[in-house]
């Protein structure tokens, strides 16, 4: 559940409708200058995946405190769990789906490979549920590697996994970090084809409707419209996780459009 607070209210963007939004992200990239790594169907499908383990737990959503949990501060041992669940269902659909969400899941605690800026917590420092859970993960991403035969582009995996992690950013950036006004922020190393280096996309806002402007631009058309579902609570204390869940199911849906144009 990503949750931001907005003018006293809590606006509840679930993991399953922000990968929504990253899938139409998907359906959206590519022009001349950013050209899309092939195959691509086992990154679309991974972006539309990638958090699939949070939906039964969003489902019924906790509190800490008081709060609802916010995504970044869900316990080690539940988020693994989700993880787990997500990238098992991700490889039912495909071997680079699959390895793609591997990836994704792992990451997390590894700096997206180098993607994050800081320092990264060794492996050996982190609680033992992420570190059989890691190792788990450079098992499976193995094993899918060696049974992944079909031609590709060399560099696939590497340019597949920082755009998907560009898509993600991207939309955490629109649903929660960006926040009522709009501030700047930075995709680094988004590739323009398989092999590249990547650049620095930056991202500013537009106006006072919460749109954005990206540069360089990296999709098709002059615009892209990237809707997101969401429910909007009080900000207040709750009593419990059943009366946080009482309060989503009386907060009606509604549906928030980001648009994003080039600079």
């Amino acid at each position: 559940m990503i949750v931001s607070p907005r003018d006293g209210r809590l606006v509840m963007v679930r993991q399953v409708d922000h990968q929504d939004q990253c899938a139409a992200m998907a359906d959206a990239w590519g022009n001349a200058a950013f050209a899309r790594p092939e195959p691509f169907a086992p990154l679309r499908d991974a972006a539309a995946l990638h958090d699939e383990g949070w939906r039964d737990w969003e489902r019924a959503p906790t509190v800490d405190d008081g709060a609802p949990v916010d995504f970044p501060h869900i316990d080690r041992a539940t988020h693994v769990a989700l993880y787990r669940e997500g990238i098992r269902r991700a490889r039912e659909v495909g071997d680079r789906c699959g390895l793609l969400v591997s990836l994704h899941g792992a990451g997390l605690y590894e700096g997206r490979g180098g993607l994050d800026p800081g320092p990264v917590t060794r492996r050996a420092d982190r609680p033992p549920v992420v570190q059989r859970f890691l190792a788990d993960q450079d098992a499976l991403q193995a094993e899918l590697r060696a049974r992944i035969t079909d031609a590709a582009d060399a560099g696939w995996e590497w340019a597949a996994y920082r755009l998907l992690q560009t898509w993600d950013a991207l939309s955490l950036h629109l649903t929660w970090r960006a926040g009522p006004s709009g501030r700047d922020g930075a995709l680094p190393q988004v590739p323009r084809a398989a092999g590249d280096p990547g650049v620095t996309l930056r991202i500013r806002p537009d106006g006072d409707a919460g749109d954005h402007t990206i540069d360089p631009w990296p999709f098709t058309g002059d615009h892209v419209e990237l809707p997101v579902r969401v429910r909007e609570i009080p900000d207040r204390r709750y009593a419990s996780d059943a009366d946080l869940r009482d309060a989503l199911s009386a907060a009606p849906w509604r549906t928030v459009t980001h648009v994003v144009r080039p600079a």
